[in-house]
């Protein structure tokens, strides 16, 4: 709920414990195409700290839809350290392909503001609270 450009989220299926595909659509901004992603999620207690990654899979279910572009999620996840009882650092890492005819510059420059947006986002709508609620291998922190 605390990002307004998501159209749809849902899990695709469930691998192991720690691991499932799930689906992902975006607003854009107009003038472009918004955009989805099927991606392999995992996540990974390690001690106080949490990691989360995922990448781009084919699902045969979820080919690419005509009203959406299909963009490509090389690497991206987060590693949340614990700083203490009700603090953390996240760290966010995106290498993402948005496809479409964009050029290279206007992706580089979104990219400097996009992650840092989504970040305040994530930590006005009180991430940190509901982090300190979640149990430690919930996979919906991703």
């Amino acid at each position: 709920k605390w990002d307004s450009n998501v159209i749809e989220t849902f899990d695709i299926a469930r691998l192991t414990v720690n691991a499932d595909v799930g689906y992902y659509s975006w607003r854009c901004p107009k003038p472009l195409k918004n955009r989805d992603v099927i991606t392999l999620r995992s996540w990974l207690p390690m001690g106080a700290d949490y990691i989360i990654m995922n990448y781009s899979v084919k699902h045969p279910k979820y080919p690419p839809r005509k009203d959406l572009v299909r963009a490509v999620s090389i690497q991206t996840g987060y590693l949340i350290q614990s700083t203490g009882p009700k603090s953390c650092v996240i760290t966010y890492l995106a290498q993402v392909d948005p496809k479409g005819s964009l050029p290279k510059w206007v992706v580089n420059k979104s990219s400097q503001f996009l992650a840092p947006k989504a970040m305040k986002k994530m930590y006005k709508a009180g991430a940190a609270a509901w982090l300190d609620r979640a149990p430690i291998n919930d996979p919906t922190v991703s």
